[in-house]
């Protein structure tokens, strides 16, 4: 029997339910108050320690299998997720030496993305807080559950709960928690964002910030052989940078995705480079380089004009500015070549290429300002690369004649 595409499934599944709980856990930890404390992977698979000496103990149960109807299964009354927890939870408060006071002051939480329809186990647990049933009926619903059931594991489970004694097991069940369809967590991550920064177009980008930032530390707590935990103060001090990009009033600067032109080697703005040897033919990295400046740029304005960040009048202004800085070194460096042309005199090409690379190199030392926000050098070089590209700028003497 081939065992591929079930191997395949497994992985999966495991895969994705490790992210699950990253990104749960990353939701809860956006909520934290002062003096609580969330851990994961240390008390369970994610705990909470709140501020008045209560702890919350989250399981979290991901599936990607589907129902017939194309949804995410059922959590069933026999669900092996169901009763591992449960029976996870009844091992740690046996553990405990006074197991009233732990489970009076422990919330019990189950967390997946599996929907609830006719889970008799659930009803039985709602029926019980709300004294519609007794201890006694609900442990006669356990017998018959326990004897309906042919998975062995699960039949222990159950039975491992049923023999809990009387207070102990009302306590537990009244202190139970179920979170079913809990999906969509990155779309409820940023939503939870927008509450604290308040301006959606900055939303993507504290986002990615911080996945960042709390993926790093987590794989070196795992290198370093520590649990990640972190407390409300930690993240304030620690993550706080993160926020500022969603707070600040400067330009976003974005490490965009651009496809290269298929001949970059014939671009206006190189052909312009390789006219007054800043390049020749063989530098292809160079090529590469500048033309990666010039689309980063160029991406990083659209993606402003379209988020709303900068209007179109603040565009107009920004390359107005760049314009007059190139224009003063050009006339600086061409002054007294182009007084020589004028009185009738050739002018050297070789003195001429030698004065478009002098305004060249005054030109990539410029450190350009948008609105508020001053680029990096690659983007200001992108700048003067654009411009040259539409044809706006040159750098040879001749430049609108020749191109």
């Amino acid at each position: 029997m081939d065992n591929s595409r079930f191997k395949i499934t497994s992985a999966s599944d495991t895969s994705i339910g490790f992210d699950y709980q990253f990104y749960f856990y990353f939701y809860l930890l956006l909520d934290l108050r002062h003096s609580e404390k969330i851990g994961i992977e240390i008390k369970d698979d994610i705990h909470i320690d709140l501020a008045n000496g209560k702890l919350i103990l989250i399981q979290t149960k991901h599936t990607i299998q589907k129902s017939s109807s194309s949804n995410q299964i059922n959590l069933t009354e026999r669900d092996n997720d169901l009763w591992k927890t449960i029976g996870n939870w009844i091992k740690v408060i046996k553990e405990e030496a006074d197991q009233e006071k732990f489970i009076e002051n422990t919330t019990f939480q189950l967390i997946s993305n599996k929907s609830i329809f006719k889970n008799h186990f659930i009803v039985q647990v709602i029926k019980l807080n709300n004294n519609e049933i007794s201890v006694s009926d609900f442990k006669t619903y356990l017998d018959n559950l326990h004897s309906t059931t042919i998975d062995e594991t699960i039949k222990g489970y159950i039975l491992s709960l049923k023999k809990i004694k009387n207070a102990i097991l009302k306590s537990f069940i009244s202190n139970l928690k179920f979170d079913l369809n809990e999906d969509d967590l990155i779309i409820r991550i940023k939503q939870r964002l927008l509450e604290k920064i308040h301006i959606a177009e900055k939303v993507d980008d504290v986002y990615n910030n911080l996945f960042s930032e709390l993926k790093s530390k987590e794989y070196l707590d795992i290198k370093a052989g520590k649990k990640t935990s972190i407390s409300f103060e930690e993240f304030n001090k620690s993550f706080k940078s993160c926020f500022k990009v969603g707070l600040s009033t400067n330009l976003p600067i974005r490490n965009l995705k651009f496809i290269m032109p298929t001949k970059y080697e014939n671009q206006l703005f190189i052909l312009q480079l390789l006219d007054i040897g800043d390049i020749n033919v063989s530098d292809k990295d160079e090529m590469i380089e500048y033309t990666t400046q010039m689309l980063q740029l160029h991406n990083n304005l659209k993606k402003w004009e379209e988020d709303g960040d900068l209007m179109s009048y603040e565009l107009d202004k920004f390359n107005s500015e760049t314009l007059a800085i190139w224009k003063n070194s050009f006339r600086s460096k061409f002054r007294v070549i182009k007084d020589q042309i004028e009185k009738g005199s050739d002018a050297d090409d070789t003195e001429i290429k030698y004065k478009a690379l002098e305004c060249l190199d005054e030109m990539r030392k410029a450190i350009l300002k948008i609105d508020e926000t001053y680029l990096t050098t690659e983007l200001s070089n992108g700048h003067f690369y654009l411009l040259t590209e539409q044809n706006n700028i040159g750098w040879h003497y001749e430049w609108k004649s020749r191109y």
